[in-house]
């Protein structure tokens, strides 16, 4: 087991490394290139080859196409997404305008990145504290940084553990509770801030749905898992063997995951007034060994076998 896991640990930090390298790549071209949605994406995917080196018969770019339309259809959206946090629309209302050039050559707001210390000074002039906003609460300087949320699919290298990550669907965003649930892929979530070399434009959503605005907050997907059997299934007191460990999902994420939030798992919050049971505590039967929900140590380990 240790073995295993220094296996799918390294493999982890590779794809992490890699990941991160190519948002930096991402985030390049979008300051350099007005935030164009097209420029970092390709710039993204272009970074990725790295992890699809080149076979006999097929080349980095094919094998690198040949696993998005694999994941696109595994979570059924966009293999990976790249979340525009800033500037978003309310820098624009703040800031942007249409008389620079590259706005009419587009048809598109943007937000001036020349002369920002006498912009900032004009803002501070008309009243606004701290030259800030009133709908963004940013800025000049702020309203011309670009900061980007990745949201990467790492697929697990040891065979299994696509089982296990599919029971840990919970307080997740609707995108990453999908590709879990459906696919048994660990969202690796990074974000980066980058000042604009170019004048930011505000760009459409991307047709493929990888770049986006801030996204909306929705409640998590339902769970679409097969019943869990085995030492991997991570059940909490009171559920029968063979029923869906998603049914009632453990609090927080996997280990690393970047949408880990809650309590550890299988804890469940005792009821106002009550104390928590620190062991196992024998039911109507009388049998002490069955790992009660109360326990706060069962999914804290591996598994928590009744």
């Amino acid at each position: 087991m240790a073995g295993l896991g220094s296996i799918e640990l390294a493999h982890w930090f590779f794809v992490k490394q890699a990941v991160s390298l190519a948002l930096l790549e991402a985030a390049r071209a979008g300051i350099t290139q007005h935030a164009d949605p097209q420029a970092m994406e390709a710039a993204f995917e272009k970074a990725l080859l790295p992890l699809h080196p080149a076979s006999q018969g097929q080349s980095a770019e094919q094998k690198l196409q040949s696993a998005l339309r694999k994941r696109t259809q595994a979570v059924d959206g966009p293999p990976w997404r790249i979340e525009v946090l800033q500037p978003g629309p309310a820098a624009f209302a703040d800031f942007g305008g249409t008389r620079l050039p590259i706005s009419a050559r587009h048809g598109l707001a943007a937000i001036d990145n020349h002369y920002q210390a006498e912009q900032h000074q004009r803002h501070l002039e008309l009243g606004r504290p701290q030259g800030r906003g009133p709908a963004s609460g940013l800025d000049i300087y702020e309203a011309n940084t670009l900061a980007l949320r990745l949201t990467y699919l790492h697929e697990p290298a040891l065979p299994g553990l696509k089982g296990l990550i599919r029971q840990l669907v919970s307080g997740m965003d609707s995108y990453s509770a999908r590709a879990m649930s459906r696919a048994g892929y660990l969202p690796m979530r990074q974000e980066i801030r980058l000042t604009m070399q170019t004048h930011a434009l505000q760009w459409p959503a991307s047709a493929s749905g990888k770049i986006s605005g801030r996204a909306v907050s929705a409640p998590p997907a339902a769970p679409t898992t097969e019943p869990c059997t085995g030492i991997w299934c991570l059940r909490t007191g009171g559920q029968a063997p063979g029923t869906d460990a998603s049914a009632t999902a453990p609090q927080g994420g996997a280990p690393g995951s970047p949408d880990t939030a809650g309590p550890p798992h299988g804890y469940e919050s005792p009821a106002p007034g009550s104390t928590p049971q620190a062991g196992p505590q024998p039911d109507a039967s009388g049998d002490a060994t069955t790992p009660q929900a109360g326990n706060p140590e069962c999914g804290v380990t591996l598994c928590c076998l009744p």
